[in-house]
């Protein structure tokens, strides 16, 4: 019995990390505010977990990444940045 629970729960994990699934998807509580800083626009993240989601994602899309994170709410000088 064992053994065929192994085996499912192998065959489970499998299935999980083989779904076509981003590995950028998930569930970040809002914490402290951070500002993503991209050479054209600025992108407002719940955290900065938020942001280093995001940032996966545009490394999966071939877009470039963030020039830098800072603390707090974005300058309003430049666009926001759509999300992806």
């Amino acid at each position: 019995m064992k053994v065929l629970a192994y085996i499912f729960f192998l065959t489970m994990n499998t299935f999980e990390t083989t779904s076509g699934k981003s590995a950028c998807v998930g569930y970040i509580k809002p914490r402290n505010p951070y500002c993503g800083i991209a050479a054209n626009c600025y992108y407002q993240g719940a955290s900065l977990l938020h942001l280093g989601q995001e940032q996966c994602k545009l490394h999966e899309l071939g877009r470039p990444a963030f020039l830098k994170f800072q603390a707090g709410k974005c300058p309003s000088d430049k666009p926001k940045c759509k999300k992806t």
